[in-house]
This record gives C-alpha cells, sequence and structure tokens, in this order.
C-alpha cells in the first residue's frame, strides 16, 4: 500500500483483512449472533430410522461388532462431542470407550427406556430440540405418535423374485386378496404396487423410503410397457437366481418410474438414499444423484415429490443444480454424522445460493448394533448440533459476501431446520417469508 493516502489505507483495510484470512475464519467469528437464535429453533427431522420407545435393535447379539477404524472418524464414539451428548441424553460421564464404560453406557440407556416407558422417544428428541421426526417404517398409531410420521420401505417391490421376497410380500398379497406373485406384470403394478401406496396413505404415510443404490445403481432407463411385461414374464416364471440382467434392469427400471409416478398421484414423497451410507458400506458411485436426473426430469413425473436423503454426499456439489427443480428437496442426512459444522457448512452454502427453500434437515439416526456408541438418540442430538453449527457458518459467509440480510438468514436457517420439511411433506401451509416468497402446501 506504499503511496496511498494515509485515510485510503484506513478505509480499504478491512477488505484488505477479508481477501487474506481463511473465510471459515471469517464466518466462524460471525456465526455467534446466529447460532442462539437458532438454537432457539424446534426442528423436523425430515428422514429418521428411530426405534420407537426403545434403543437396542433386534437381534443385536448376533451383529458382528467392526473395528473403530472401519468407521468414519466422526462415528468412532470418541472426542468432546460424544461426552456431551452421553452428559445431556442420559447424564453420564463416560470419558472412555472401555468395554466397562461402554456397558455401563448399555445399560443406562436400557433402564432409561423402562423408566420412561411410552414418554423415552419423546424425551430423546426433547433433548436433541427436534419437535417432530419423519421416520422409515411402517405407520403406528397411539399414544405417543403425534411426534412421528412414517415413510415406508418400498425397495421390496423393485426385487419380488428374491428369495428373501416372499415373507416380505406377504402382506401386501393378503391386501390384495391373493397367494403369490401375479402372472402379468400390470396385475403386480396395480394391484400389489398402487394397492400398497394406497393403503399407506389411508393409514397417514406422508413419504415412501428408497434404499436402491445399496444394491444397484440410481439410473432408471426409460423402458417400454411391452418390454417391461416380457421381463416380468420370465422372471416370474425364473425368480431371480440365473435371470438374465437385462431382464432384472427392465423390469426394475420400468417399475422404479411407475412407483415413482404413482407416489406422486397419492402424494408421498419419494425418499431416495443418494451418494454413501451411514456406515460407510456400499459402492458410493451407485448414489451418485446426477444418475438420477433423467428420472426426475421425466415429465410423467412432474407431481413426484422426490427428498435427496444423505444429499448425495460426497457428490454435494452436483446436487445443488437439481435443487432448482421445484420439485427436488435434499436433506443433510449423514453428512451432519461425519462431517464437521465447517465442511458442512460450505456445502450449504452453495445449496443456499441456488435453492435455500428446499433444504432439509435430516438425521438418518438409527441403532446399529456393530458398534456400541452407534444408537439413535445420540446420533439424533449429534446430527442436530452439528446441522444448527454449520447454518450458523453458512449463513454468515452469505451475510458477510452481501447476499442476505440478517432477518433473511435467519429465515432460511429456520427453513432448513423445520419449515422445508413440513411443506415438503404437506404436514402446514407454506408461510410468507422473508425472502419474499410464499408456496402452498403439497396437499
Amino acid at each position: 500500500m506504499r503511496g496511498l493516502p494515509s485515510f485510503m489505507v484506513r478505509r480499504l483495510a478491512p477488505f484488505l483483512v477479508a481477501a487474506v484470512l481463511p473465510s471459515t475464519v471469517l464466518a466462524q467469528a460471525a456465526d455467534r449472533a446466529l447460532l442462539p437464535e437458532l438454537a432457539k429453533v424446534k426442528a423436523v427431522d425430515a428422514h429418521s430410522h428411530l426405534l420407537i420407545n426403545r434403543v437396542e435393535p433386534v437381534g443385536k447379539a448376533l451383529a458382528p461388532q467392526r473395528s473403530p477404524t472401519d468407521l468414519p472418524l466422526r462415528l468412532r464414539g470418541v472426542g468432546p462431542e460424544w461426552v456431551r451428548a452421553w452428559k445431556v441424553l442420559y447424564k453420564l460421564n463416560l470419558p472412555d470407550m472401555s468395554e466397562k464404560r461402554m456397558a455401563e453406557l448399555q445399560q443406562t440407556r436400557e433402564l432409561l427406556v423402562e423408566d420412561l416407558g411410552a414418554d423415552f422417544s419423546t424425551r430423546m428428541l426433547d433433548l436433541a430440540n427436534v419437535e417432530m421426526a419423519i421416520v422409515s417404517g411402517e405407520p403406528l398409531t397411539g399414544k405417543g405418535m403425534a411426534r412421528f410420521r412414517f415413510v415406508p420401505r418400498a425397495d421390496v417391490f423393485l426385487r419380488p423374485f428374491a428369495q428373501d421376497a416372499a415373507e416380505a410380500l406377504k402382506p401386501f398379497f393378503i391386501a390384495a386378496r391373493m397367494y403369490t406373485l401375479p402372472r402379468g406384470l400390470d396385475e403386480y403394478l396395480s394391484k400389489v404396487v398402487t394397492g400398497a401406496l394406497e393403503r399407506w396413505v389411508s393409514e397417514g404415510a406422508v413419504g415412501i423410503d428408497l434404499g436402491v443404490a445399496a444394491w444397484r445403481s440410481l439410473d432408471f432407463d426409460e423402458v417400454n410397457s411391452e418390454a417391461a411385461r416380457s421381463a416380468y414374464g420370465r422372471l416370474v416364471v425364473g425368480g431371480d437366481f440365473g435371470a438374465r440382467p437385462g431382464d432384472v434392469k427392465a423390469f426394475q427400471d420400468y417399475t422404479f418410474r411407475y412407483l415413482a409416478r404413482e407416489a406422486g398421484r397419492v402424494g408421498l414423497v419419494v425418499h431416495v438414499k443418494t451418494g454413501m451410507s451411514r456406515d460407510a458400506t456400499g459402492i458410493v458411485g451407485n448414489g451418485n444423484p446426477i444418475l438420477l436426473g433423467p428420472t426426475i426430469a421425466d415429465p410423467t413425473l412432474s407431481k413426484t415429490k422426490w427428498l435427496l436423503v444423505h444429499g448425495g454426499f460426497p457428490f454435494d456439489k452436483e446436487t445443488g443444480p437439481m435443487l432448482l427443480r421445484p420439485n427436488v428437496y435434499a436433506d443433510v442426512s449423514v453428512q451432519n454424522l461425519v462431517r464437521s459444522p465447517t465442511e458442512l457448512g460450505e456445502s450449504l452454502r452453495r445449496w443456499f445460493e441456488l435453492a435455500p427453500e428446499r433444504v432439509c434437515f435430516a438425521t438418518d439416526a438409527a441403532s446399529d448394533p456393530s458398534a456400541p456408541q452407534l444408537r439413535w438418540p445420540e446420533l439424533t442430538f449429534l446430527g442436530s448440533e452439528t446441522t444448527r453449527a454449520a447454518l450458523a457458518i453458512a449463513l454468515s459467509r452469505l451475510i458477510t459476501d452481501g447476499l442476505i440480510t440478517r432477518a433473511q438468514a435467519l429465515d432460511i436457517g429456520k427453513g432448513v431446520l423445520r419449515e422445508n420439511a413440513l411443506t415438503l411433506h404437506g404436514l402446514q401451509p407454506r408461510q410468507q417469508s422473508a425472502m419474499g416468497s410464499a408456496e402452498p402446501a403439497p396437499r
């Protein structure tokens, strides 16, 4: 700055400091005013696998225990955030993960379940500052269910010929008054698939859950009905074992689009897993959300609303432009369990520059019997805290860059934590926002 008048040096100094300091440092310095406001918001977990009024999964003793190094760093149960979670949830001080400490943790959980009974799940949600959870599983009714909505799993409709599918399909066969797979594809789709979706709607479901990327890629080609009928005819006779790969793919591609189309017709949101899984298993590339592009762009699926669960991570950059479609949303589940607030905040900032109204908070929290620390209350708590911190960082960046006001930042944050998921699932009307737009409830 040699040669510049001193008054110009004083005026330029803040801009020069901003240019040389890391962006995350600036954001973290600005987020202190936002975080307390975001902490007040009662969140809606848009996708969870929590267990209603219990914490331990069925058959946990049969699951092989995994080495911590097989898990992402943040899921290993080490570090101050885990100590804090156990203190808040169970009033336990666990400085390490020794066998003795983990036994104490599991015993405390079980005693708390027994003590709280039907209030256990809601108590855990309260401690995570979550008002409602949209849970993967069959709809449940009764006392204490007001804070839960359900998205039944629908993968079995894409794999009806698998050897383990018969038992899973039995309830749908009974409802359709049949004993086995029908010989024709049209009857299978109308009586089994559509019948199930319509029944789920009548029982209060708000979406369907598809974890397709765990066993195949998300590229669903457009298949004509005759080719699909022929493939189904051969598969229903010969079964999945030894079937031609072309027949399996043709049937699944056609049925996936049919399933998505029918979900849109009856008002169910399609929750489709994208990117990496919670336990970092499977082929990550199978879940690249870009593969869903042609399916989502299908004009016959324009009424279908999509939630890209996990936000496509590590392909979260690819997810961003997809949010410009008014029927496509993405959540931050799994990302808020395996990434730091700073890294997640950077992804959120990119998404917010495109479509902040279509980003949702979610955790994908579940109880994993392969590791004693991985239980849904802890993961819900950590996911909630991480998301709020990441939001403060991302929104502070947008304020610092002069793209939004503080009022607009808070409006975006509340949308992510709560309003966007409610709007997507038709649970309440979209209210006028500080961003200057309003959107009616889907149904």
